[in-house]
């Protein structure tokens, strides 16, 4: 980088604009009393004091870019040179704080047109009987899929040498804004987002670079309110690049860096180092004709009623209708329309709950006692505590909230038939819009996995592609929400950045003797591995 001006005292202004994908509730602090709170909302999204904007805080996007970047690189110095940190360890300094190279703001939403903040009802679903456990329903307020949120960031390089490390540091950090699309599962926003919640886009990129020890770039900087720095970011956005990498290379070629603008781009293409597998399913609202046959025989389309209030436009029309959220067509745009979706709570209980079935089964044939397999499934599934009273989060978690394509919206009117006379009972009679067909894309993240959970996964597989035993949403009894699995690709990510490996799931369940079907029964040994009683522990035969 010689023949370079020198970059001390330089300043980074980043802008982006951030597009949600899918439901997202980013909660706020309760303001007021419940039992004052005449609205009977029980979570509130965070709000600017000001102007009652909803808002994402700059602590927690800054805490979400120091997850990213520890998990990318797995380098504590990494995290501390571009977030700083509490306290440091020099030989010199112990105690010392380290300052943030970063500086983040408030980004503020914009709705979506004609679309508002939505209050909806939230469900805790038993994953053992897939019904509501009582008492676990809350209203919360939710920020619909199409909104975007502009958000500011500055990035201070101290000393020249350090900003290219700066910059590749950024680009690894906010490499998960790419969104569920990009090279991994991408970050996520707010709460639920085991269950597809928080799905974020960023789809345009500003970068101004800014010489504090030139006097025309020390006076273009600062000599601007804050105001007029947020105006000028937002107004940058307009016909910016849809990559951080492109926006900050062109920002350095204007500067005459054309030596650095190549070192960052030969930096930025770090190996991904998390561990983790991406389970890839189309699942099918239908049956199987045959279902010992292959995967390619026909398909019988079932019925799906995941209940919500109907529209608005319906009330009065239906008592029940399955749900549609906004889905969006163009995140650059923003576009967005209403999709029939296959429910957050309901298909991520529906995987527990199979896991649950087959853990248990398993133990019970390995005459294991209870405890083994449910700790192993709460491990990976998530409980409400360990064996120290604590909380378990899941380690699988839904990427997004499916959305289904195909099938034909169908209104059934159902009564209730007197078991003793045989006849209706008066004014029981119930009017619902179902939906009848379709297929959804899903995809099922794991961290940090090994081959026992992956054995689990592929009995999983084998339940959603031939006898759909467990259902999904209302109507079970009556034949609804039986959902076929038509694809199932399992792909493991090494920690060492190598290529993935994919599996065929469906080719290990309906072809015994391929390859696929080997390496599943590797899989499975784990399985029994990780369920069978420990020495001394085996339960006498019952």
């Amino acid at each position: 980088m010689s023949g370079e001006p020198d970059g001390s005292g330089l300043l980074w202004e980043i802008a982006l604009r951030l597009c949600l994908l899918s439901d997202t509730h980013i909660g706020a602090a309760r303001t007021v009393p419940r039992h004052t709170d005449e609205s009977g909302v029980d979570l509130y999204v965070d709000r600017d004091p000001r102007t009652g904007a909803p808002r994402l805080r700059a602590t927690t996007l800054a805490g979400l870019l120091r997850h990213e970047l520890s998990a990318r690189t797995g380098d504590p110095d990494s995290v501390r040179a571009l977030m700083g940190a509490a306290r440091t360890r020099t030989p010199g300094d112990r105690d010392a704080p380290a300052m943030s190279a970063l500086d983040v703001d408030d980004a503020l939403a914009e709705l979506p047109e004609e679309a508002a903040v939505e209050v909806r009802t939230g469900t805790r679903v038993d994953p053992a009987s897939g019904t509501v456990q009582p008492g676990r329903v809350w209203r919360w307020e939710i920020l619909p899929a199409g909104t975007v949120l502009t958000a500011h960031m500055r990035l201070h390089v101290e000393a020249p040498v350090d900003e290219a490390r700066l910059l590749t540091l950024l680009l690894l950090a906010t490499d998960g804004l790419a969104g569920p699309h990009g090279p991994g599962p991408g970050i996520r926003v707010g709460g639920r987002t085991g269950r597809g919640y928080g799905a974020v886009r960023a789809t345009h990129w500003a970068a101004h670079r800014h010489d504090l020890t030139d006097e025309y770039g020390w006076f273009a900087y600062h000599a601007r309110s804050w105001a007029q720095r947020w105006e000028d970011g937002a107004h940058a956005l307009a016909d910016a690049p849809a990559d951080l990498a492109t926006a900050l290379a062109t920002g350095l070629r204007a500067r005459g860096r054309t030596a650095t603008a190549a070192h960052l781009a030969a930096r930025a293409d770090q190996p991904d180092h998390r561990h983790r597998d991406e389970l890839h399913l189309t699942l099918a609202v239908a049956e199987r004709s045959d279902p010992t046959g292959p995967p390619a025989r026909g398909l019988r389309p079932g019925l799906l009623m995941v209940g919500d209030a109907p529209a608005h436009e319906r009330i009065g029309a239906v008592d029940r209708a399955h749900r549609n959220r906004p889905a969006v067509t163009d995140p650059d745009k923003a576009a967005v329309h209403l999709a029939p979706v296959l429910g957050d709570t309901a298909l991520f209980a529906l995987f527990k709950r199979i896991g649950g079935r087959l853990a248990r089964d398993a133990a019970e044939h390995l005459d294991a006692p209870p405890d083994r397999w449910r700790d192993w499934h709460g491990r990976w599934w998530g409980a409400d505590t360990d064996r120290r009273g604590r909380p378990r989060p899941s380690r699988i978690r839904l990427r997004t909230i499916p959305v289904l394509t195909g099938g034909e919206p169908l209104t059934t009117t159902r009564l209730t038939v007197d078991s003793l006379f045989g006849d209706a009972v008066d004014g029981r009679l119930f009017t619902t819009d179902l939906h009848c067909g379709g297929s959804a894309e899903a995809v099922v993240d794991v961290s940090e996995p090994d081959d026992a959970v992956r054995g689990l996964l592929t009995l999983l597989v084998r339940e959603l592609a031939t006898v759909p035993f467990d259902t999904l949403g209302a109507g079970a009894g009556s034949g609804n929400g039986r959902l076929t699995a038509t694809r199932a690709l399992l792909s493991t990510r090494p920690d060492d950045g190598g290529p993935p490996r994919t599996v065929d799931l469906l080719a290990a369940v309906f072809d015994p003797d391929g390859a696929e079907a080997a390496t599943a029964r590797g899989w499975l040994t784990a399985l029994r591995a990780a369920l069978a009683p420990d020495d001394g522990t085996k339960e006498a035969p019952r």
